[in-house]
């Protein structure tokens, strides 16, 4: 069943820390029956709660948040299957919630299993590109949570969240800053990762490195002391102290722009994607000697003090490009609160 090792195996020891005795006695009898449904499968912990993993997918999660238990079958497409089965439960895409006191029927368990085990076999049906691409792709916290259990849990739902982490300045700290700082109003450990982590990934904190589907990337956020539209301002109407020397833009979709070539620095072209005034940009950006346009990504945040600026690049050709443009784009936005 699950790995041997000394002590408490993992979701022994979960269970085992649950000071609600409703939850333990309900979580365990669901522990139980997957076991039943799931002979052989792997017992362990991902993404913190208590896991069943069959040829290494996760096919059935369980986790308690201090009022209400919840089911997580790691997929997006099982509870909206069931919409009908499931009525009058309160659900997400990825997941159904529950009173300790009031256990899933093992009809309706054994139903999400089984809808999770086909999609996971009818997957495996699938070219291997696809089969890879769906493998690589990450899943969020926040879809695979509701924001009705991390409000009954933390006072907020996840925009809440967002909002007060940007007005903190979040998006200047690291992981263990952002830990320390959601504790200070967060008592559960669990939940200050899971905050902290969906936060990081929300503001592409999270998305460094290489993923199938985006290739190499990399995030940098500074807080500047402007007011947003002033940030904005200078955004769109002085090109130069972002794109580069001589660059001239329009901030149109389909507006095509090139930096010229000077000493030190490559030239570089690209065309404009998306525009959101006062809020986002979005644009291809091709310095020179790419063989392909990587992504560029410009969001504004208000804040009560300043503006913050988040550049987030993805499709970088390899590591050596991404650890170069972290440095690119942290001049650039140390530049820009320069009058």
């Amino acid at each position: 069943m699950a790995t041997k090792s000394r002590g408490l195996q993992p979701i022994d020891a979960y269970l085992a820390g649950l000071e609600n005795p409703a939850a333990k006695k309900t979580l365990g009898a669901l522990r139980m029956q997957l076991r039943k449904l799931l002979p052989g499968a792997v017992e362990t912990i991902s993404y913190q709660m208590p896991t069943f993993k069959v040829d290494g997918n996760a096919v059935a999660g369980f986790a308690f948040f201090k009022n209400h238990c919840g089911y997580y079958p790691f997929s997006g497409g099982v509870v909206p299957a069931l919409k009908e089965q499931l009525d009058g439960y309160t659900t997400s895409k990825s997941g159904v919630t529950f009173p300790p006191d009031k256990p899933l029927p093992a009809k309706l368990v054994k139903a999400l299993v089984q809808a999770r085990l086909a999609e996971i076999a009818a997957r495996g049906k699938k070219p291997s590109s696809v089969k890879k691409k769906a493998a690589t792709k990450k899943a969020l916290i926040t879809d695979r949570v509701t924001d009705s259990a991390v409000k009954e849990a933390t006072g907020r739902d996840w925009k809440a969240w967002m909002r007060a982490l940007d007005a903190a300045g979040a998006g200047e700290l690291n992981h263990k800053q952002l830990v320390a700082h959601l504790a200070r109003e967060v008592e559960s450990t669990w939940w200050q990762q899971s905050i902290a982590v969906a936060y990081e990934q929300a503001r592409g904190k999270r998305v460094v490195g290489e993923t199938a589907a985006t290739g190499f990337q990399v995030g940098v956020v500074r807080t500047l002391p402007l007011r947003a539209d002033e940030l904005w301002e200078r955004i769109a109407t002085q090109a130069e102290r972002w794109l580069g020397a001589g660059a001239k833009l329009t901030l149109e979709p389909g507006a095509g722009y090139e930096v010229p070539k000077r000493r030190g620095a490559p030239g570089a072209r690209g065309e404009v994607r998306v525009v959101k005034p006062g809020q986002r940009i979005r644009m291809t950006w091709q310095p020179d000697g790419w063989k392909k346009p990587a992504t560029l990504q410009l969001t504004l945040v208000p804040k009560a003090r300043g503006a913050s600026l988040h550049v987030h690049l993805e499709k970088l050709p390899d590591a050596k490009a991404r650890e170069a443009m972290r440095e690119h784009w942290s001049r650039v936005l140390e530049g820009l609160a320069e009058k």
